[in-house]
């Protein structure tokens, strides 16, 4: 059975037994399961990639089924990371999944890509993907990068064997938060399984030394005209990665501002947020079934960011306690996304 069902890749003669071996063994990081990530996701456990391992914790919405054709409307009580994950073990019950129902962040980067062979950036957040490009260049990790706006989509590959090694910021020097997200301005859904196939077409071929891989390169695609294009790159970005890292939170100038959100705006994205109420135990009352409730008498600030795993919102009686603790939390980890629920329950 395993061997047929790598029979048409073990067949090809830049790829074989040899090349199929490489593949069984690699550990490919997949962060961000949308438009990019579930198309690419599939494609390389049906490959034989041995261990995949998915990050991403939001849940499909009906506006991304259009380009995110792996889910349907029962995947949307599961993240796109655990539905994902169910999907491809079903396509090939031979691979290792790893689901990682979490945000990619400054404080757990190191711990989602450790041991990866190669990283698949697919998320539509910048700063996401600065974060993702600075870690795997310090660390000399492979890096396939995928982006989409509107018509166009990008791809190339950062193979990261070095520090003169070209990556994301010798094409796009600093995150441009002005750049609209799909979101704003609209995707065609099929650019995104174009570009998404690229991604994990560009990860195959390097894992097994197949044909030439896009490094030092930026292919661009536009879907309303079919032009095509490879961009040689040459290596223009002098500042030292390392000493960015150091100083960046990789989170957007806006998010850093806000520390507060009101009840619509929590219930419109509600399995984007963790919710914590630190009212005590006397006073506490909960918002909907997914309330994790941690009373402020008994919270160790230090030892609560360690807990965090993603976007949170902490609510209290008026909102006061929870944006004091918002702030404290800040000041301990500014990379962290942490939010107060405005006004708290005497608005309900």
């Amino acid at each position: 059975m395993e061997r047929n069902r790598y029979i048409r890749h073990t067949l090809l003669d830049q790829i074989g037994e040899n090349g199929q071996k490489k593949l069984s063994a690699a550990h490919i990081v997949l962060i961000g399961c949308g438009g990019l990530g579930s198309i690419a996701a599939p494609y390389l456990a049906g490959a034989g990639v041995g261990k995949i391992t998915l990050v991403d914790a939001d849940k499909p919405h009906v506006s991304n089924l259009h380009r995110q054709v792996f889910f349907d409307v029962s995947s949307m009580t599961q993240t796109k990371s655990q539905a994902l994950a169910d999907h491809i073990k079903i396509l090939n019950p031979t691979i290792e999944v790893i689901v990682k129902e979490q945000m990619a962040s400054k404080k757990n980067i190191e711990g989602i890509i450790k041991g990866a062979t190669v990283v698949l950036e697919c998320t539509d957040n910048i700063q996401t993907k600065y974060l993702v490009n600075d870690y795997c260049h310090i660390h000399n990790i492979p890096l396939v990068y995928g982006a989409i706006y509107k018509y166009d989509g990008y791809v190339s590959l950062f193979a990261n064997v070095g520090k003169e090694s070209i990556h994301l910021r010798d094409i796009f020097g600093t995150p441009n938060e002005d750049i609209p997200t799909c979101s704003e301005v609209g995707v065609m859904g099929t650019l995104a399984g174009l570009i998404g196939l690229m991604q994990a077409n560009e990860a195959i071929k390097y894992i097994t030394d197949a044909g030439q891989v896009l490094i030092d390169q930026l292919l661009t695609y536009n879907i309303l005209d079919n032009t095509q294009m490879k961009l040689k790159l040459k290596k223009s970005y002098k500042n030292d990665i390392s000493a960015i890292y150091q100083v960046s939170s990789y989170q957007s100038k806006s998010m850093c501002d806000i520390t507060e959100i009101n009840l619509e705006e929590l219930q419109s994205e509600r399995s984007k947020y963790d919710l914590i109420s630190i009212l005590e135990d006397y006073e506490h009352k909960d918002i909907d079934n997914n309330v994790k409730h941690v009373p402020l008498s008994t919270i160790h600030p230090e030892e609560l960011v360690e807990d965090l795993e993603g976007p949170t919102v902490f609510y209290c009686m008026t909102g006061k306690r929870s944006i004091g603790l918002v702030r404290m939390i800040r000041e301990i980890d500014s990379s962290v996304e942490v939010y107060s629920l405005k006004n708290g329950l005497k608005k309900l």
